[in-house]
């Protein structure tokens, strides 16, 4: 279906070229990759839970070919929250997002249902609160926080969302 960089391509494409914030972009393709059922990251539990070293890689890739820059923004009240700061914010080039959009026609030619399944994931994700993607992500897949050091705070907004374990 998908390789890596073409995820990572779309990605980009259907979030207008913008993401704000490592722990968004790493929480957003982790869902993808469960929601499509694809397997082309391998993620790790980590300090806010699904962390994938290839994505990094991958991302420090894009930036060094001139595809993507990544550049730093005061945190603001949610990744202050969250204990991430500085807050980077990963800028596409026209390139890039030319790239994502050919890789998503494709897409959409090959397995309509799964692109049209990846859009409408990806752009609530891209828009909803950190707090709430986080306290998702913890609600639905409790395997992936074993080493996070944020559990006490997000079991707080999992509460405040009415979210439960496995669902």
């Amino acid at each position: 279906m998908l390789n890596k960089e073409e995820l990572i391509l779309i990605l980009f494409y259907l979030a207008n070229g913008r993401i704000k914030g490592s722990t968004r972009i790493h929480k957003v393709v982790f869902l993808i990759e469960k929601a499509l059922d694809i397997d082309v990251l391998k993620f790790v539990p980590w300090k806010f839970g699904p962390w994938s070293p290839e994505l990094e890689e991958l991302l420090e890739s894009l930036e060094k070919r001139g595809l993507l820059k990544i550049h730093i923004e005061p945190p603001d009240l949610s990744n202050e929250l969250l204990g991430e700061a500085p807050v980077k914010i990963y800028e596409a080039s026209k390139e890039l997002i030319d790239a994502g959009r050919d890789a998503y026609k494709r897409l959409m030619s090959a397995e309509p249902v799964k692109a049209f399944y990846l859009k409408r994931l990806v752009l609530p994700a891209l828009n909803v609160p950190l707090t709430y993607l986080l306290a998702y992500i913890y609600s639905k897949y409790p395997e992936m926080i074993t080493k996070s050091t944020i559990r006490d705070k997000v079991e707080k907004w999992r509460d405040i969302y009415g979210l439960r374990i496995g669902g």
